[in-house]
């Protein structure tokens, strides 16, 4: 069935759409899943995340457009995964929840300064090399796969992401930002 077929379907509720569309996108959406749990969630997890995203698709079909449905879903994964990983990772029971001092404000102030700094910067890319910036870096793909989706060699999706990283370094840089190597 094509992407237009399909999403059109879908806006009409139709459940053999829905069928089709879990039947072709579950491999794509658990791989997304699973790329972003580096091991850190269970197969029931994986599975119950893919079950959210198909069901999110299916509750706001009226937002798909064509030729974005790839991206819906992987951006639909990737929050879905990294939400369960705060949840896994981050309970806190609430008696042990302290008030956060100054430093701690002024730290977190910076880092949302700082994504936003990072997100103009990377909107600031040109499109084919945020396209493989975002893959590898945003949705956990592997540089082999990129490079057959997008159609170009495994050493030009390699080139184009090297250029987009020192991009992205210098438009930071000129922000007034520096990198920090870690010191062991």
């Amino acid at each position: 069935m094509q992407e237009e077929t399909l999403i059109r379907l879908l806006k009409q509720q139709n459940e053999h759409a829905l069928q089709t569309l879990i039947r072709t996108y579950s491999a794509y959406v658990s791989t997304i899943i699973r790329n972003v749990g580096r091991g850190s969630l269970s197969v029931h997890d994986t599975e119950e995340i893919a079950a959210d995203v198909f069901l999110n698709v299916w509750q706001n079909a009226e937002r798909l457009r064509t030729g974005a449905l790839r991206s819906y879903l992987a951006v639909i994964a990737r929050n879905l995964s990294v939400d369960r990983l705060r949840r896994l990772r981050f309970t806190v029971p609430i008696d042990e929840i302290e008030l956060q001092s100054e430093a701690d404000l002024t730290a977190e102030t910076e880092q949302k300064l700082l994504a936003e700094s990072v997100r103009s910067a990377i909107d600031s890319l040109p499109p084919a090399d945020r396209e493989i910036l975002l893959r590898y870096y945003f949705y956990c793909e592997k540089l082999p796969q990129i490079a057959d989706e997008l159609s170009i060699s495994e050493t030009a999706a390699k080139t184009r992401l090297f250029r987009a990283r020192k991009k992205l370094l210098a438009e930071l840089t000129e922000r007034g930002y520096q990198y920090e190597e870690e010191s062991v």
